[in-house]
């Protein structure tokens, strides 16, 4: 009995072993397990060479790019090499930036560092797809400007944070095409007067860096639209002068800056116009030669005026030019005098229509037009305009007005009903948010009229260039979609106003041209 007890405890002790023995991992055999042998086989690396980038990044970026450039030029990117430390700290593509930095942003070149605290390197969009500078594009973004000009311009305007140890830009982001649009020193040209910036009307950073660049300019190729005569480089450190030595902030620029190309000046320098300074004119031409004014305190006329007109937004003396010859000869003597200086007097002394004089007819004692109201200036004895722009408190909103040209306001609780020229804006100051209609080609407003149902609004009636409309309103305040609105498609009217009757029915008296 106790025999069979004996082995009946056995069997239960090793089925219990072998129960337990089955929660562990499976381990994998190994060749050898004595610590003095080895099988000659490198262990598992992440970095084969040692430069600090890892092998899957230097992966992602391994095949050769080549393309042809604009002039028929061959263009050939060599790829990242895992096994190759040396491709760490080239600039193949000459944007200002060697693969090290390319691979570190937003974080800087020390990234690699043992001891840098940093997370995952490069950017997750909103899809969660994380992008990286590409060693082997000079323009990783397509936005027309190269990682390096756009590292240095948001160093620049004081992009990167000490505590995160990164690079945060809006305006300058390499790895964002969307500041191409971007015109942060609002010097683009309104050419048509309505008082908006269209996208066609702006003087991009993009633009202002390739001012003056040959059609056929290629970075890859020619390097940075800049010049340089290393190793010395500028003592300076502000714009256009690229710092170097002590003061230098990304190592490459110099280098990678163009070698076929020269400055009026002769100094390192970037080749564009600022794209942080609305007026750039940073030399003038004294009748001898090139004369450098920077620091530049400009000419009086902005960029974006001058490249539309063809002048030269870098040079200060062609504000005094009078290139179209359309002055007057005020006494008669023969000889239209010149605009000697910019000052007032001097520019009223002088007999020419100078460059500056036209801009400054253009912007007409500041009172150029600008999106907004403009009215005249209550309890002053001033008769200039003032300009109200109509937006959101707040100044990062996005929503505003759809044209300066404001025929009508009025306003119900939290929401705004704007009657401009060519549509209605809603704008709801409670939910911060607003509605846009523009009005079909052709038809233009000109005042407009809320219409109630006891205390309740019912709709909005405008004066139009094809008579009278009426939009129903909601209860959320904004108004149906304009394919409901009734029309009465007779004469122009100019002006409504409700007339205060007993009636089940609203009604409205309208004034039109010759006393209709």
């Amino acid at each position: 009995m106790r025999r069979s007890q004996s082995t009946l405890l056995t069997t239960v002790a090793v089925v219990v072993s072998l129960l337990f023995m089955s929660q562990f991992p499976v381990i994998s055999p190994v060749s050898n397990a004595h610590p003095d042998t080895t099988n000659f086989e490198e262990p598992p690396t992440t970095d084969s060479d040692g430069d600090g980038i890892p092998d899957v990044h230097e992966n992602i970026f391994s095949e050769w790019i080549n393309f042809t450039a604009v002039d028929g030029r061959s263009v050939s990117m060599a790829g990242m090499d895992k096994n190759y430390s040396a491709d760490a700290f080239i600039d193949i593509d000459k944007d200002g930036l060697n693969a090290t930095e390319e691979y570190c942003w937003p974080y800087p070149a020390s990234c690699t560092d043992p001891g840098f605290s940093r997370g995952l390197t490069g950017v997750v969009d909103g899809e969660g797809v994380r992008s990286y500078l590409d060693p082997r594009k000079s323009d990783t973004d397509g936005d027309g400007m190269p990682d390096g000009y756009e590292a240095y311009m948001c160093l620049r305007i004081g992009g990167f944070d000490l505590i995160s140890q990164k690079f945060e830009c809006r305006d300058f982001d390499p790895l964002n095409a969307t500041d191409m649009d971007e015109d942060p020193d609002n010097d683009g040209f309104d050419v048509n007067r309505d008082g908006i910036l269209s996208m066609t009307e702006l003087y991009t950073s993009s633009e202002e860096y390739l001012y003056g660049a040959p059609q056929n300019h290629t970075n890859e190729l020619d390097g940075l639209w800049c010049i340089a005569t290393p190793p010395e480089g500028s003592i300076l450190t502000n714009w256009p002068y690229i710092p170097t030595g002590a003061n230098a902030t990304f190592q490459n620029l110099i280098s990678a800056c163009a070698t076929n190309t020269t400055s009026e000046i002769g100094v390192d320098m970037w080749l564009g116009t600022d794209p942080l300074l609305e007026d750039s004119d940073r030399y003038n031409w004294d009748g001898f030669a090139l004369r450098n004014t920077y620091p530049s305190f400009g000419d009086g006329i902005p960029d974006g005026w001058e490249v539309h007109f063809g002048l030269d937004p870098l040079n200060r003396s062609s504000a005094l030019f009078d290139g179209d010859d359309d002055g007057w000869d005020a006494n008669r003597d023969g000889v239209l005098s010149p605009d000697v200086s910019r000052t007032p007097t001097a520019l009223k002394l002088g007999e020419q229509l100078s460059n500056l004089q036209e801009y400054l007819i253009y912007d007409d004692d500041g009172n150029n037009v600008i999106a907004g109201l403009k009215s005249v200036s209550y309890f002053t004895d001033e008769t200039s305009l003032e300009h109200y722009p109509i937006t959101f408190a707040d100044p990062d909103a996005e929503h505003s007005i759809l044209h300066h040209d404001v025929r009508d306001i009025e306003i119900v609780d939290s929401v705004v009903y704007v009657t401009t020229k060519y549509g209605l804006t809603i704008l709801d100051f409670q939910t911060m948010s607003s509605e846009d209609i523009w009005m079909p080609q052709g038809v233009e407003l000109h005042d407009s009229e809320l219409i109630f149902d006891g205390d309740q609004l019912y709709a909005i009636s405008l004066a139009s260039s094809i008579g009278l409309g009426v939009a129903r309103i909601q209860v959320d305040g904004f108004a149906d979609s304009l394919s409901t609105w009734e029309w009465s498609y007779t004469d122009e009217i100019h002006s409504i106003s409700s007339l205060e009757i007993t009636s089940s029915n609203a009604h409205i008296i309208g004034l039109g041209g010759n006393g209709t």
